[in-house]
């Protein structure tokens, strides 16, 4: 479960022995090198899961695999980070089930469709009437019946490849579900985030592009148990950062990466200012595809604010340069930064606090209550404590 747009999450490939002096109030960031961790085992590994977890072995040795894969250390504290956003996230469950997940859907469909007018019903039932080659049932039957988020990706994707083939130009049905889900034909999948971390889809295809694999196969493999905690595991550990604990990394596993480093930014900049802010993470706004928006955020109206009163030897340019660097280590080693977590320790006569949980809501077609990156993040520190102290 994740925030509902924003910025589309992705990694930053600093290797951990390799990673450039960043600079958090004049300290750098020192690095552990992975030689200097204990190596658990999968014996190990099994016992610290859940009592409830079946293929204990199973899931211990992709658990390692992933952490091999990714250049993690395997000690007890990664390990048990890993560990607990699995249980948070599924349960250990490959392709996990959700409860009500049909009247949830179809409840979001009616939502949406009453939007459309009169319109709107006729043409998603027209649209849910077909059948798949080979099928026996509609698509709007099989909606009724599925059971887990393999089971609705599956059937939308079937969807699109179904009118694809028999309308090859624009159908009308398509461009309303596209209108459903705001989103073009091609992107109207409700399912993003899959698999047992419920890794974002558009995180994992751009990272299996990086690596030159297969993108058309990542949906697939991300309903593996090694699949999903392979991508689950390069996007919870990916980003460097300096968080004192693993709460943090955690909440910005689910709000965006820097999510937490950035919100104490933005309580920062709205103290300093006197300009109320609200603490989510983004200091830019993004579309769809996590590009920049050309329009100016109140975090970014802010921190230009923060420039001419405190540090005016800043220009706008090179303000606005700094900040698209927000979703990166890098941007710790912006004068921006710099600048506002010195005007703070100044004024406050205090070290600048590095993070922040940020004030994020969870909205997804998969709950059936809207919730919150700090609920996330909490209960995943939870399962962290428990798995850690076994």
């Amino acid at each position: 479960m994740h925030r509902a747009g924003g910025y589309a999450r992705r990694v930053n490939w600093l290797r951990t022995i390799t990673l450039a002096s960043v600079f958090l109030a004049g300290c750098a960031v020192k690095p552990v090198l992975r030689d200097e961790r204990p190596r658990m085992t999968v014996e190990q590994v099994s016992a610290r899961l859940p009592e409830k977890v079946k293929e204990r072995d199973g899931w211990a040795t992709d658990v390692l695999a992933a952490l091999d894969e990714h250049q993690q250390p395997a000690d007890p504290e990664t390990v048990c980070q890993v560990v607990a956003v699995i249980d948070q996230e599924s349960g250990f469950q490959a392709d996990p089930a959700v409860a009500g997940l049909s009247k949830l859907l179809r409840a979001e469909l009616d939502k949406k469709v009453e939007k459309l007018g009169p319109l709107g019903p006729p043409a998603l039932h027209e649209l849910l009437s077909g059948k798949a080659p080979g099928s026996k049932h509609t698509f709007e039957a099989r909606l009724n019946t599925v059971k887990t988020e393999r089971d609705l990706d599956v059937l939308f994707r079937d969807i699109l490849h179904f009118y694809e083939e028999k309308f090859p130009a624009p159908y009308k049905a398509l461009d309303l579900l596209g209108a459903l889900f705001d989103a073009s034909p091609e992107d109207f999948n409700p399912v993003t985030t899959v698999g047992s971390m419920q890794v974002s889809v558009r995180f994992a295809e751009e990272l299996a592009g990086k690596k030159r694999r297969d993108v058309s196969g990542v949906r697939d493999e991300l309903y593996t148990r090694a699949g999903g905690v392979s991508y689950g595991t390069a996007r919870l550990l990916g980003h460097q950062a300096a968080y004192a604990q693993p709460l943090y990394r955690f909440a910005d596993y689910n709000a965006g990466v820097y999510a937490s480093r950035n919100a104490a930014l933005q309580e920062q900049v709205s103290k300093l200012t006197g300009i109320a802010l609200a603490p989510d993470g983004d200091l830019l706004a993004y579309d769809k595809h996590a590009k920049p928006l050309h329009r100016d955020t109140q975090s970014l109206t802010a921190i230009l604010t923060f420039g001419q009163k405190f540090a005016p030897e800043l220009s706008e340019r090179r303000i606005r340069l700094d900040v698209r660097q927000e979703k990166t280590v890098e941007f710790e080693a912006t004068d921006t930064w710099r600048a506002i977590k010195r005007a703070w320790a100044q004024k406050m006569k205090s070290d600048p606090p590095y993070a922040r949980l940020p004030e994020v809501t969870i909205r997804s077609p998969k709950m059936s209550q809207d919730r919150s990156t700090a609920w996330f993040a909490k209960n995943v520190d939870l399962r962290y404590q428990r798995c850690l102290n076994h």
